[in-house]
C-alpha cells in the first residue's frame, strides 16, 4: 500500500496543474486535456507522434505518469524508422522522483524527430503523415491499452492511503524495479525487468507495477520467474510462461543456475512477425542474465570465487 501525506498529495496536484498550464501555454492547439489525461501532438517536417499521459496521485513525488507514444506516421512507408518501444524506454529514464517530466518528454521527443528529419533529408526519403488514419490497428491498440490501464489504476486508488504519519512496519525494502536495455532479434524486441522480492505479495505488486506501462501490458508475452526465501526460511519459486511455452521454466532454471535468491525476473517480448524458433529461448535468457548482472543482484566476482573454491 502506498502511503501519502495530505501535504504530499496536495503538492502533487498543484505541480500537475502547473505543468498542464505550461504545456497548454507552450503548445496551444497541440495539447488537449480531459479528466487527468493530457494528449500532445508532437510534429516535425516528416513525422507525427502523439504523447498521451495519465496523471495520477503518485505523480510526481513517487512515480512517472502512465504514458504511451502513438506513432501517427504512415507505417506502411519504407522510410518509417521510429522504434517507439525504445523511445518510451528512453523517456522513462528521464523521470526523477519529485520532478515533473512531461514537458521534458516533449522536448526529448521533438529532438528525436528532428534527428529523423535530418536522416530522411540526407537519404532522400519522404515519409507520409496520416494524422486522421484512426483505423490503424496500432493506434487503436495503444489507446485501448491506455484506457485499460486507466480503469485498472482507478480501481486501485483505494490502495493509496493519505495519512498524517507513516505507520509501516514492513522489515523488507520497498520495491525497486530495474529495467534493462532492449534486445532486438529479427524484428522481435526483448526486454528484462528485475526486482528484489521477499513474498508472493511482492511478486504480485511488481507485476502490477510493470503492467501500468501500456507497452508492457500490450506486449505479446511477459514471461516471469521468481525465487525467494520467505520469513520461515523456506525456498519459494515459480514461473509463468504467459503463452511462450517452456520459456518461464527455462527462466527459472537460469535463476537457479546463477544461484540468486529473493529475485523476480520478467522478460517482455514484442513479437515482430518473424518466427525465431528455439533461438527465442536464447534471446530470453541472454537478456535476463544481462539485466540481472547489470542490476547489481548478481556478483560475478563472488561467483568466480565460488568456482575457484570448488576446484580445490
Amino acid at each position: 500500500m502506498v502511503v501519502l501525506s495530505p501535504d504530499e498529495r496536495a503538492q502533487n496536484i498543484e505541480e500537475q496543474d502547473n505543468e498542464t498550464e505550461l504545456l497548454v501555454s507552450m503548445f496551444d492547439k497541440n495539447v488537449t486535456t480531459e479528466e487527468g489525461v493530457v494528449t500532445i501532438n508532437i510534429k516535425s517536417d516528416h513525422f507525427l507522434l502523439v504523447l498521451r499521459c495519465l496523471y495520477h496521485e503518485l505523480y510526481p513525488s513517487r512515480e512517472a505518469p502512465i504514458f504511451t507514444i502513438i506513432d501517427m506516421t504512415n507505417t506502411s512507408h519504407a522510410s518509417h524508422v521510429i522504434d517507439d518501444i525504445q523511445l518510451e524506454l528512453e523517456c522513462s529514464k528521464l523521470f526523477t522522483r519529485g520532478e515533473c517530466v512531461v514537458y521534458q518528454w516533449v522536448g526529448y521527443i521533438s529532438e528525436y524527430l528532428e534527428s529523423l528529419d535530418l536522416f530522411v533529408a540526407e537519404n532522400s526519403l519522404s515519409p507520409e503523415l496520416s494524422p486522421e488514419d484512426t483505423e490503424n490497428d496500432k493506434i487503436i491498440a495503444d489507446i485501448e491499452n491506455l484506457q485499460l490501464l486507466e480503469d485498472e489504476f482507478n480501481a486501485k486508488e483505494a490502495e493509496v492511503q493519505v495519512v498524517t504519519e507513516s505507520n509501516s512496519s514492513d522489515p523488507y525494502p520497498s520495491l525497486n524495479i530495474y529495467t534493462g536495455t532492449i534486445l532486438t532479434e529479427r524484428k522481435s524486441h526483448f526486454q528484462a525487468h528485475v526486482c528484489q522480492v521477499f513474498s508472493k505479495k511482492d511478486v504480485s505488486n511488481t507485476m502490477t507495477a510493470l503492467l501500468r506501462n501500456p507497452k508492457i501490458a500490450g506486449a505479446t508475452h511477459n514471461i516471469m520467474a521468481y525465487r525467494y526465501t520467505n520469513k520461515s526460511g523456506t525456498l519459494a519459486q515459480d514461473y509463468d510462461d504467459d503463452g511462450e511455452t517452456k520459456a518461464g521454466g527455462r527462466l527459472l532454471e537460469l535463476i537457479d543456475l546463477m544461484d540468486v535468491e529473493n529475485l523476480m525476473v520478467v522478460v517482455t517480448r514484442w513479437y515482430g512477425g518473424v518466427h525465431l524458433g528455439p533461438s527465442r529461448f536464447k534471446c530470453i535468457n541472454n537478456i535476463a542474465k544481462k539485466t540481472i548482472v547489470e542490476s547489481g543482484f548478481y556478483d560475478i566476482g563472488a561467483d568466480s570465487s565460488k568456482k575457484k573454491k570448488k576446484k580445490k
